[in-house]
């Protein structure tokens, strides 16, 4: 489906943009949206939706929910809720009415169609699946607590992670292809919200522009700015500590995957946000002008000392929890493979010829 069907008449009185909805993208018969005919809705919109029904609505010709007294409703805020950390894209039916209210109707359209529409082949981007109607392409990212006061974020082939304490929130890093984190995580912690990135390689830095800004390693800051990423770095350097509020973090420099490359120690609840160096089942990125074998060992050993600290290790990418005796497996390795004590197989990843050397429980990505 292309931006252009993205009109007033596709804006539901909550303030959801019903172009976005898997079922308005069908290939036949589409829904029409909550103002259209109910013959190809879905059940639930057609015959069991509050604000649908709403009486009150339909006795004073209330166009959006935003004219009631009673706004918003319980109604309105179930919906707020799990249009906010449901799905894999960010949608606020709140958010939506107060810029139709402020910018007015047409400014708000042309906005969401720069924002849904995807820069691939034009189509618009699911919000319910966080694919495009067009090409397939993935977007958006799936929430799952941890814990009560902790998230993973699911991006496709990346993951990052949302830590609540009592006075403010952290996010870490912001996936490569999500709209909105900022917002998602204020909605899903009530709390102002902080980002570090662990490293600036793209997958991690995706909406960074959403915050003015950053906590990072300075040793990253070149290849961020290279990104064309922009926002005020602040600082954090190995031993650095953040508090959330009665929750404690300690920054972890592990050079090697980048120069700047940080964990995250997560004090109380002995856990490890690792980035990128750590990982089983995946695939470490060691090829490139800013990765060392060297520094990563080094790194590696440096962790090693930590142990005691961390009971579980949560990487970016791959397998989730991950045992810290995994950092010992894996600095044997990348130790063979400085030494070439081991063989690997030459391919080509992204133009780039390298050489891929698979250990069994993860693989090295690494210069040809």
């Amino acid at each position: 489906m292309e931006a252009n069907r993205i009109t007033a008449g596709m804006i539901a009185p909550c303030g959801l943009d019903c172009s976005l909805c898997k079922r308005a993208m069908a290939e036949t018969d589409p829904c029409p949206g909550c103002h259209g005919p109910d013959e190809h809705k879905p059940e639930f919109c057609a015959n069991r939706c509050g604000i649908i029904l709403c009486r009150k609505r339909k006795q004073n010709g209330y166009e959006f929910c935003d004219e009631c007294p009673d706004y918003p409703c319980n109604d309105v805020m179930e919906k707020e809720k799990r249009y906010t950390s449901k799905y894999p894209l960010y949608e606020s039916p709140g958010k939506n009415l107060r810029e139709i209210r402020e910018a007015g109707m047409e400014k708000f359209l042309e906005k969401e169609r720069k924002e849904w529409t995807c820069p691939d082949c034009g189509h618009i981007v699911s919000v319910h699946t966080g694919i495009c109607s067009g090409c397939g392409r993935q977007y958006g990212a799936l929430v799952f607590p941890m814990n009560e006061d902790t998230w993973r974020i699911e991006n496709g082939m990346v993951r990052f992670f949302l830590l609540k304490g009592t006075e403010k929130a952290l996010l870490i890093d912001t996936g490569m292809t999500v709209h909105h984190a900022r917002e998602m995580a204020e909605a899903l912690t009530g709390l102002p919200v902080l980002l570090l990135n662990t490293h600036a390689d793209r997958d991690h830095i995706g909406c960074n522009e959403e915050f003015d800004a950053f906590c990072m390693h300075p040793d990253d800051e070149a290849q961020y700015r290279q990104s064309g990423k922009g926002g005020r770095l602040v600082p954090v350097r190995d031993g650095d500590e953040i508090d959330l509020g009665n929750r404690k973090l300690r920054i972890i420099h592990l050079p090697g995957h980048t120069p700047g490359s940080i964990a995250v120690l997560d004090i109380s609840r002995r856990v490890l946000i690792s980035g990128d160096p750590i990982q089983e089942h995946g695939h470490i990125f060691m090829f490139g002008p800013h990765r060392s074998m060297p520094e990563y060992i080094a790194s590696l050993e440096k962790l090693e000392t930590s142990i005691p600290d961390f009971d579980e290790i949560w990487p970016s990418h791959s397998d989730l929890p991950l045992s810290p005796d995994c950092i010992r497996r894996l600095h044997d390795g990348a130790v063979k493979i400085l030494n070439k004590e081991i063989s690997g197989k030459k391919t080509e990843l992204f133009g780039q010829e390298i050489t891929v050397y698979d250990l069994g429980f993860t693989a090295f990505l690494c210069e040809k």
